[in-house]
């Protein structure tokens, strides 16, 4: 702004500091050059209006001119700032001292440059660490966020707000925040249009701080309490924690479901409210928008086998009705990468069509970062490492959103059951000609999902199928010791939204998106485990659970008795009732405190993770089954077969 109205503004925002327009500064010889006297002159000003605030000028002499201010630096912006507080000679004369000279004093010029560096680094760091408490503020004290936005606001010289009189301390501490505030307020909508993985990294912590903080502070609240008043408190915490778990769950979706489904099933140890909340997780995540999941479906088809005897549209997409006489609209279930419609094809056959999300990928390789961080934030504060099974976790997930895996692992355990006899177990059969990589189509199994059975407001007509679930859990574990000690192929999510009771009492087996094939030093490492617990050899139990890779200490620096091994191996290799294993490993009464497990294999975890699910369920059955004496026949011809081999 070069006319006289910035001049006008320029002198109200800096009195005292320059003249006004009409008259030259009367100030005397302030500089010299070439030992003649310069006479300032303020020839022309500049005012860049807005958070900054710069002036430029021109000295001249003569023919002679030398810029007062070379450029709107930070450096110069301080300069003005000292010579306003020391008044107009000094000003002047400071600011010609540093910038009439010239490259003969450049030295004087970098080392003020260099101090005023340093300033800026401070003031960025102090601006970034105002921003990291108001962000923590605002993930810990949500329902103060609105009040330190009015506040802001308020402190905006615009308008009525100019006239608006607030206490001195008040509209002091406004103002000191003002910025950062408004910042993050207008950064949301915008971080989350540009860079979405940063925001949803954003939203997560928001979501788990108070989480963490809030169990913490009931943790340390607790200590001097009886054990009553623990009871009742920690009460209060659970009820708290599982909304805000199950909200966090509902809001991110992602892999937070696929973690939502594991808590869910672990009645042994995660508290009732938790149960009861994430439990609405298993099969029951909120679905896309058809058209959305129409589109999808569509472009699938058109890579899949048989696509070349398929029409397409006007955009190279094949129809829904080149292949399917009826797709239901409402989703028959919804989970974390994909959700299932029922369908039926041309020729009368019932099926069900699974389809992947749009930009699940993204999303979920954001959350794979977010639990590697939730490890490192957790280290040391856990008495296990977390390490080992967050490496496996972000090394098999994406495995999950290749269909054609999938179907392949369903073909193949599907053959190897009915091949072996466990004609109770109903795998569904993929029509091979009609999936693609982001697409299912399989047969269709009608019956009730575990979940409505087991759920605490099933009907009694549901209650009374119990028994036929007891039955079919018991015939699975039998299944699993195939799967995992014949074969080497497993299902590794038997978790209840995957299981269905057929009307004739069998058990469908769905979703094989988390399966794994096992290296065969490890089926045999795990066939030598599975008989050292059966035989209850306590020492034979140390040297398996070494040769697994799982190392245990002793907090005190002793050496870790073979029984406490042992039954360190029953918790994670077996399914039968361990009172140890009904303790949270959070509590200060569980094992891990004082036997952490220091080193874990991460090659095994999916088999740790299988077990971990199992065992939920039979202990929400009630059924104290024991794994291990089922596998043992499993075991022991795996073994057999190694020495022929």
């Amino acid at each position: 702004m070069e006319d006289n109205e910035g001049r006008e503004r320029l002198r109200r925002h800096h009195r005292g500091l320059l003249p006004r327009p009409t008259q030259a500064p009367s100030m005397g010889s302030v500089a010299k050059s070439n030992g003649k006297s310069i006479q300032p002159l303020c020839e022309k000003i500049v005012l860049f209006e807005g958070r900054r605030k710069y002036v430029c000028a021109a000295v001249v002499e003569q023919s002679y001119h030398s810029p007062l201010l070379w450029s709107s630096s930070y450096s110069e912006l301080g300069l003005l700032r000292a010579g306003r507080r020391q008044g107009v000679s000094s000003a002047l004369a400071n600011l010609l001292q540093v910038f009439s000279k010239g490259r003969n004093n450049v030295k004087q010029h970098d080392q003020s440059g260099v101090a005023n560096a340093g300033i800026l680094v401070v003031g960025g760091l102090l601006t970034v660490a105002k921003f990291a408490v108001l962000f923590l503020s605002r993930s810990l004290c949500s329902g103060a966020w609105p009040y330190l936005q009015v506040l802001s606001i308020c402190t905006l010289p615009i308008g009525p707000l100019k006239h608006l009189e607030l206490p001195e301390p008040i509209r002091s501490a406004a103002k000191s925040i003002a910025g950062p505030v408004l910042g993050i307020t207008v950064a949301q909508p915008v971080v989350w249009w540009c860079l979405p993985d940063v925001y949803r990294t954003a939203r997560f912590w928001h979501r788990l701080l108070p989480i963490y903080f809030g169990y913490m502070r009931t943790k340390r609240q607790v200590r001097k309490m009886t054990p009553p008043e623990k009871e009742e408190v920690w009460a209060v915490r659970h009820e708290w924690g599982g909304e805000k778990v199950h909200k966090l769950v509902l809001d991110m979706s992602g892999f937070y479901v696929k973690s939502a489904q594991i808590l869910a099933t672990k009645a042994d140890f995660v508290p009732e409210p938790w149960i009861r909340r994430l439990s609405n997780h298993l099969d029951n995540a909120p679905p896309r928008p058809f058209p959305e999941v129409e589109l999808s479906i569509m472009q699938q088809l058109s890579t899949c086998p048989c696509k070349s005897s398929l029409p397409v549209n006007s955009r190279g997409l094949v129809p829904l009705d080149a292949v399917f006489m009826d797709v239901d609209r409402t989703a028959l279930a919804a989970a974390s990468i994909a959700q299932v419609h029922t369908g039926m094809l041309k020729d009368g056959s019932r099926v069900v069509i699974k389809v992947q999300h749009f930009g699940m990928e993204k999303v979920m390789a954001s959350d794979l970062r977010n639990i590697g961080w939730v490890a490192k934030f957790l280290e040391g504060q856990l008495p296990f490492d977390l390490g080992p099974i967050v490496k496996e976790i972000q090394a098999t997930i994406p495995l999950e959103f290749d269909f054609l895996r999938e179907v392949w692992f369903m073909v193949e355990i599907k053959r190897s059951l009915e091949a072996n006899g466990f004609n109770q177990i109903v795998c569904p059969a993929p029509m091979l000609d009609l999936c693609a990589k982001r697409l299912i189509v399989m047969e269709r199994l009608d019956g009730v999902p575990f979940t409505h059975i087991l759920h605490p407001s099933a009907s009694q007509e549901l209650q009374k199928r119990i028994p036929e679930v007891v039955r079919a859990v018991e015939y699975l574990v039998h299944a699993y010791g195939q799967m995992l000690f014949v074969d080497g192929v497993f299902h590794a999510d038997p978790h209840a939204g995957n299981l269905l009771l057929l009307a004739d009492g069998r058990l469908g087996l769905l979703d094989f998106g988390q399966s794994k094939v096992l290296q065969n030093c490890v089926r045999i490492k795990l066939a030598h485990m599975i008989q050292a617990l059966a035989n209850k050899e306590d020492g034979a139990i140390a040297r398996a659970l070494l040769d697994l890779g799982l190392v245990f200490e002793d907090i005190h620096g002793g050496v870790v008795s073979e029984s406490r091994l042992a039954t360190m191996a029953r918790i994670l290799f077996d399914t039968c009732y361990v009172a140890e294993a009904t303790v949270s490993p959070m509590s200060q009464d569980s094992l891990l405190r004082t036997t952490p497990l220091r080193a874990f294999n991460q090659a095994i975890w999916m088999v740790v993770r299988t077990l971990v699910i199992l065992r939920g369920m039979c202990f929400a059955l009630k059924m104290d089954l024991s794994a291990t004496t089922i596998w043992l026949p499993f075991a022991q011809a795996a073994l057999q077969s190694e020495e022929n081999s």
